[in-house]
C-alpha cells in the first residue's frame, strides 16, 4: 500500500480543493458535447537555433487527416459562440478562449505582430497567422513559479501584462507570447524568440531538462526526505501529509513533461530565486501536482511533492 512507503507527520480532513475553472468548463463543455476532448496533431514544432539573437524555426509539414479535419470543424463551432464577458476579467480565463477560439485569437491579436528574434525584428500580417492551440489538446500544461505568494497572482484581476512561454526543452529554445490589457480587454502584442540561456528561468530549465531526461541524475538531485501531500487512499476527503526517502520516490513520481513545457509569467520572474514551484495542471479537469525544488550551493534539489 503506497501510504505505508513513507514516514506519516500528520493526517487531517480536508475538503476537497473547489474547482477554479469555471470559464474553462465553457468551452471544455463544447469539447465533451462532440465527444473530441483531445484531437492532436500530426508532426509538431521544431526549432533550430542560428546563434544567441537570431532563430531559424524549422515548421513540421502537417498532411491532413480526418483527425485535423475533425479539429478545424471544431475550430469553426467554437467560433460561433462568443467568449462570457467574465472570462475578461482573469487572463487565465481569457487565456483558454483566446486557444480555442479561431475568430476571438484573430481579434485579439494586434496585427501587424512584431515577432522579435534579437537583432531580427518580422511581422506577421493577419491573413498569414496561423491558429495557435497551445496546450489545449495536452492532457496537462505547466507553470514554473518563485514562490507561494507569486502563485496567487493567477487569480488576481489586477494583473495587466502576462507573458505565455512555450519551451522546447530538446532545442533550448523559448517562444513566449506577450499580452496586454488594454481598455480592458486582452491583445496578444508582440512574440518574442529567445535561445534558453537569455530566460529568466534558465537555470532551473537546464536543470529540469537534465532531471527528466536521466533518471540517474534525477535520483542525484532528491533531498534526502521529501516532504510529501497527497490524498488518502482510505478517506475520499482527506489528505495525508508525511516524507518520503529517494529509495521510494519511483513509487510516488509523477510524470513530467519532457519535450516542450509551458509558463505563464505574471509580471516578472527572479533569475536569481533559489526556490522553484513546478506545477502540472490537467488541462480538462481540476487536477494539480506540484513539484517544489530548492537551489543550494548552485545545486537544484527536489524538496516537496503535493499531488
Amino acid at each position: 500500500m503506497i501510504a505505508d512507503l513513507f514516514v506519516p507527520l500528520q493526517s487531517e480532513s480536508t475538503e476537497r480543493k473547489q474547482d477554479e475553472l469555471e470559464m474553462k468548463v465553457f468551452v471544455l463543455s463544447l469539447l465533451a458535447l462532440l465527444g473530441v476532448v483531445s484531437c492532436g496533431r500530426k508532426g509538431g514544432d521544431s526549432a533550430t537555433i542560428a546563434s544567441d539573437d537570431s532563430v531559424q524555426e524549422e515548421v513540421a509539414v502537417e498532411t491532413l487527416t480526418a483527425e485535423q479535419m475533425a479539429e478545424d470543424e471544431f475550430d469553426e463551432l467554437v467560433s460561433e459562440t462568443p467568449m462570457p464577458e467574465s472570462a475578461e476579467g482573469l487572463f487565465d480565463d481569457f487565456f483558454f478562449n483566446f486557444a480555442f477560439n479561431k475568430r476571438l485569437q484573430l481579434e485579439r491579436i494586434v496585427f501587424p505582430l512584431l515577432v522579435n528574434s534579437g537583432t531580427k525584428v518580422d511581422s506577421i500580417q493577419k491573413e498569414d497567422w496561423e491558429m495557435e492551440h497551445f496546450f489545449i489538446h495536452q492532457e496537462v500544461y505547466t507553470l514554473i513559479f518563485d514562490s507561494e505568494e507569486q502563485m496567487e497572482q493567477v487569480k488576481s484581476t489586477s494583473v495587466s501584462e502576462v507573458t505565455v512561454e512555450k519551451i522546447f526543452l530538446d532545442q533550448a529554445f523559448v517562444r513566449q507570447y506577450l499580452f496586454r490589457r488594454d481598455n480592458g480587454r486582452w491583445m496578444l502584442n508582440e512574440i518574442r524568440n529567445q535561445t534558453l540561456p537569455r530566460n529568466a528561468n534558465a537555470s532551473f530549465i537546464e536543470f529540469y531538462r537534465h532531471f527528466v531526461s536521466d533518471s540517474v541524475f534525477q535520483h542525484e538531485s532528491l533531498s534526502e526526505e521529501m516532504e510529501f501531500v497527497g490524498p488518502d487512499p482510505d478517506d475520499d476527503f482527506s489528505q495525508m501529509e508525511g516524507v518520503i526517502t529517494p529509495d521510494f520516490w519511483d513509487a510516488f513520481a509523477p510524470e513530467l513533461p519532457a519535450h516542450i513545457i509551458y509558463n505563464m509569467v505574471y509580471g516578472r520572474q527572479d533569475p536569481n530565486a533559489d526556490k522553484k514551484i513546478f506545477v502540472i495542471r490537467g488541462v480538462s479537469n481540476g487536477q494539480e501536482v506540484e513539484v517544489t525544488f530548492v537551489r543550494h550551493n548552485g545545486h537544484w534539489k527536489l524538496k516537496k511533492l503535493v499531488e
